[in-house]
């Protein structure tokens, strides 16, 4: 059932992840599964979403144990992001990266559910970049990091449907998705405020 739930959510969208349909979806004739095994339908998106971090949790802790004192801002890049790759390059076919883009954009069972995990190395990796990114504004910290995580699961989406150039598969795109990552979160902030950045452009 969770991959059915999986699968339904990345390729309709959380709106089509009823009871019924995932039901239908994983050939379960029992009406009553998904409320006796999970509760509902959000006890199953949490499940889902406690299944599939499982195995990325682990990675990220090992790799934070791995690090310094004092890791670079691309050692906390990677940490927060290789684990959520190498969870899409591990299955085939995947749909992982394109559930997670349906959550992010869901304000109700999607962000609900994201907020449910308790993920204890995300946490860690999150406040240790933010902590590095001493030539931001504090909020802007925030932001750039929740970004990251956000561009690596469209990437990710763009890779599970093949909509990516030729070529960028496997450490190739393990690099890229991390490159881009590194700028985002080290490029700078302008003083100006928008409306005279955009002043004349009517």
């Amino acid at each position: 059932m969770i991959d059915a739930a999986e699968r339904l959510a990345a390729e309709r969208g959380l709106a089509a992840l009823t009871v019924q349909a995932v039901q239908e979806a994983s050939g379960q004739r029992n009406k009553s599964a998904v409320q006796y095994h999970f509760g509902g339908r959000q006890g199953l998106v949490n499940a889902l979403l406690r299944v599939r971090m499982a195995r990325a949790n682990e990675r990220r802790t090992s790799m934070l144990l791995a690090l310094g004192d004092q890791p670079s801002v691309r050692e906390l890049v990677e940490a927060l992001v290789v684990p959520l790759i190498e969870s899409v390059l591990a299955r085939n076919p995947s749909y992982w990266a394109r559930f997670l883009v349906q959550a992010i954009g869901d304000p109700t069972a999607g962000l609900a559910a994201l907020a449910a995990v308790d993920d204890v190395a995300f946490e860690s990796a999150r406040s240790r970049l933010e902590a590095r990114l001493v030539h931001l504004p504090p909020a802007i910290r925030t932001l750039r990091v929740q970004s990251i995580f956000g561009y690596a699961c469209v990437v990710l989406a763009a890779f599970e449907v093949g909509a990516l150039p030729a070529g960028l598969a496997g450490d190739a795109l393990i690099v890229e998705i991390v490159d881009a990552c590194c700028g985002l979160v080290e490029a700078p902030t302008t003083d100006r405020p928008l409306a005279a950045t955009l002043k004349g452009t009517d």
